[in-house]
């Protein structure tokens, strides 16, 4: 299995399932190597199905990437990131696990939202549409 190039976030992989067509083209676009989401991204999808129908289109979709398991020295810098910029940015926890999961992975971050990740230092964001 090829080792993962980029981690993609929720809000994409929601477009993409929705068949929103920015998102569809974008995806397709992706240079050669199995793109990655972090487990969270995974349960998010799976929270948002209302039934099994819709749970295995998803499990379906999510078998294309590579699900990222956070260590122990992500969940921890997760938990810093959290600690320093839920008060001050709004940082979400699930957001700093999936910023932890990228930069354990040395890994480009796709994100819609980019500016939820901007305060998480070292980490690189791109807003792919």
């Amino acid at each position: 299995m090829a080792e993962p190039t980029h981690l993609i976030e929720t809000s994409i992989l929601v477009d993409m399932l929705r068949g929103y067509p920015p998102a569809k083209t974008w995806i397709d676009s992706l240079s050669p190597g199995r793109p990655a989401v972090s487990f969270v991204t995974a349960a998010e999808l799976l929270v948002g199905c209302r039934d099994r129908r819709e749970q295995q289109v998803v499990e379906k979709e999510l078998a294309a990437y590579t699900i990222l398991w956070d260590s122990e020295a992500a969940s921890h810098l997760a938990w810093d990131w959290y600690r320093q910029f839920h008060l001050s940015h709004g940082m979400g926890f699930l957001d700093c696990l999936i910023g932890a999961a990228a930069h354990q992975h040395g890994l480009l971050l796709y994100a819609l939202n980019d500016k939820h990740f901007s305060p998480l230092s070292g980490l690189q964001v791109v807003r792919p549409y």
